[in-house]
């Protein structure tokens, strides 16, 4: 039996409390999401330790260990998926109760890493309000779990014939090994061209930090106490140095996960040998109070990010009020400690065979699961809304050029190229309606998150978004001078860095080139971006008939951007500026206009919107094109 160590439940709480920190603001704990790392190395320590007493001992045995990972798993996992579907069925509109439906569904098979992996459509929720993204993590871990039993086993086979002294040595250089290529892959993947931010939940990326802890476990015990003490020291210096240091922006996992894998390899390792009992470092990470929440840390982990995200969906942005969030965290925490006590505790204790655990803590539970979801998907009232409401439109050549890419008065030529990215593909029937009224017809092609700018880096986009974006770089570069003018827009916030997505870093100097080498033959005129919305209007439609009425601080976002963008355009000869974010002020409030919907996000127009939008330009007086007379 493995000596039980308060030390390592103190090492979990640390490590959970900054996820939780990181996930309540990122701004508040940059590098929080480390956490999850040294789970990973804490789990990779234990597991190994297990196997190798086990198979050293000639007990080990592949359906005893996978049955009390069903145990010890399962449980709290399948109580929270439970929750967070019947939570979605209620709060969710039906498209994103489908995706939320999905995720489950990968999660219960021990896949919501490659799940999430994929689910990066533009239009989709956002990450932050994805009550399932955290569960990535676990799904790493139970598919480390299904191979490295194996591949130990097999490894302590191959090198036990070459005598027990050898045994040690070979197992754990042979562990070191696999860590240096793991990460030496990892760097060299992000680095690469074909490298987004999907891989960052995925198993190739992160079993060598698992095998961190593995090779912590195999290590000899070092037994000097200062020395013990010393590597305790060392370890929690990298793991605080690496939550201060690293952020969002790091390349990570790669190369920089070594900070705090190592740093929690070093605590543990140094905390092996009796000698370490009574360093200072040790009574602190075994006070009771950080003890208590490392035993229900699991729990904490499951329940965390759910009420965060359903809060969220509900209020519409990141930063949520302090008056939520001092519910939210008494309410995980309440939460984590129920399922731990009736839950967890239960469920590890229950004396029964893999098969039956097999039966009742996997099988069963998945299938009811799904067989739920299926049932509230059929039962899921619909909004009823008009299609012209819910997209910009299903016709507009957006990463395409094969659709209705013309736009204004049809018994024109089109002599007008209108660009950008979404946000230009939601001014289509703008531009229908302003270029009928003016006697023009554009040409109107855009991309999904991609402003064409000249050198626009693509590589930061979802995959894909990636090849739509070339094509449409490559378009813009080269037939913009075969038009009378230029129409350019786009997402400036998201395009600024300013949106939780990632951004082209050098976007800005970027866009005054490609504005200075267009304006030198042809005019270019650059549109405002429309008012960001609180919240989506489709949303309010559906907390409004659940009786859900919040007050939100109207967003801020988009008149900064436009001012920084209206500031390049003003100092550039043959470009200028046209503010339709003006006119479109009466939509700002609630996203409606003439009592029906403008937007189908909150920041995105609809059908209807954008065509009620160029039908108010054109009647408030303004021309597209005046500014180059005046």
């Amino acid at each position: 039996m493995m000596k039980y160590r308060s030390d390592i439940d103190g090492l979990r709480a640390l490590a959970v409390l900054s996820v939780l920190t990181f996930h309540l603001n990122s701004d508040w704990l940059p590098g929080g999401f480390i956490g999850v790392d040294v789970f990973f190395v804490i789990s990779g320590f234990l597991i190994s330790q297990i196997i190798k007493s086990e198979v050293t001992e000639g007990r080990f045995s592949f359906l005893s260990f996978y049955k009390r990972r069903i145990r010890r798993i399962l449980p709290p996992l399948y109580i929270v998926l439970f929750f967070s579907l019947l939570a979605a069925f209620f709060l969710f509109l039906p498209e994103d109760f489908d995706r939320l439906f999905y995720s489950i569904l990968y999660s219960s098979a021990f896949l919501a890493n490659q799940f999430f992996s994929k689910d990066g459509e533009y239009f989709d929720i956002a990450s932050d309000e994805k009550p399932l993204l955290h569960i990535w993590s676990l799904s790493v871990e139970e598919q480390f779990y299904f191979i490295w039993p194996l591949v130990f086993f097999l490894a302590f086979r191959f090198f036990s014939r070459f005598g027990k002294k050898a045994l040690d040595l070979s197992l754990t250089v042979f562990v070191a090994c696999a860590v240096a290529l793991g990460f030496i892959y990892s760097q060299y993947y992000l680095l690469s061209t074909h490298a987004g931010d999907s891989v960052y939940f995925l198993l190739r990326l992160r079993f060598s930090e698992l095998l961190i802890g593995a090779l912590f476990a195999f290590l000899p015990v070092y037994s000097p106490r200062r020395g013990c003490h010393l590597f305790q020291l060392v370890g929690i210096v990298l793991i605080v140095g690496g939550l201060l240091i690293l952020d969002k922006q790091s390349v990570f996992p790669g190369l920089n996960a070594l900070i705090p894998c190592i740093g929690a390899g070093l605590f543990i390792y140094g905390g092996r040998s009796e000698q370490a009992a009574d360093g200072w470092l040790m009574r602190v990470f075994q006070r009771p109070y950080l003890v208590a929440v490392g035993l229900i840390s699991y729990s904490l982990y499951l329940w965390h990010w759910p009420v965060l995200a359903y809060l969220r969906y509900v209020y519409g942005t990141y930063v949520l009020p302090v008056s939520w969030l001092l519910v939210a965290v008494p309410c995980m925490f309440i939460l984590a400690y129920v399922t731990y006590r009736l839950v967890e505790q239960r469920c590890k204790r229950l004396n029964i065979g893999f098969m039956m655990a097999f039966l009742a803590l996997f099988l069963l539970p998945a299938f009811a699961l799904a067989g739920l979801g299926l049932g509230l998907k059929a039962i899921k009232p619909s909004l009823g809304l008009d299609s012209a409401l819910l997209s910009y439109g299903t016709d507009v050549c957006h990463g395409t050029f094969d659709k209705r890419c013309l736009r204004g008065d049809p018994k024109q030529t089109p002599r007008i190229l209108v660009t950008g990215d979404s946000h230009a593909a939601a001014l289509n029937s703008f531009v229908d309606e302003v270029g009928r009224n003016e006697g023009w017809q554009a040409y109107v092609v855009t991309g999904s998150s991609c402003s064409p700018v000249f050198g626009f880096n693509e590589n930061v986009l979802p995959e894909s978004s990636r090849e739509p974006c070339t094509n449409l770089k490559e378009y813009v570069a080269t037939a913009y001078r075969h038009y009378e003018a230029v129409v350019f827009t786009s997402f400036w916030s998201y395009q600024l860095g300013k949106e939780p997505e990632a951004a082209d870093p050098d976007y800005l100097s970027k866009l005054e080139h490609t504005l200075r080498s267009m304006a030198a033959t042809t005019p270019v005129y650059v549109l405002s971006d429309v008012p960001e919305l609180a919240v989506s209007p489709i949303r309010q439609e559906l907390f409004s008939r659940l009786g859900i009425h919040i007050d939100r601080a109207p967003g801020e976002k988009a008149q900064v951007a436009n001012a920084v963008i209206k500031q390049i355009v003003d100092r550039i000869p043959n470009v200028y500026w046209v503010d339709v974010g003006a006119v479109a002020r009466p939509f700002a409030e609630q996203g409606r206009y003439a009592g029906r919907m403008a937007y189908f996000d909150n920041n995105h127009l609809n059908v209807y919107g954008s065509a009620a939008l160029g039908q108010l330009f054109t009647q408030e007086g303004h021309r597209l094109f005046a500014s180059r007379q005046e």
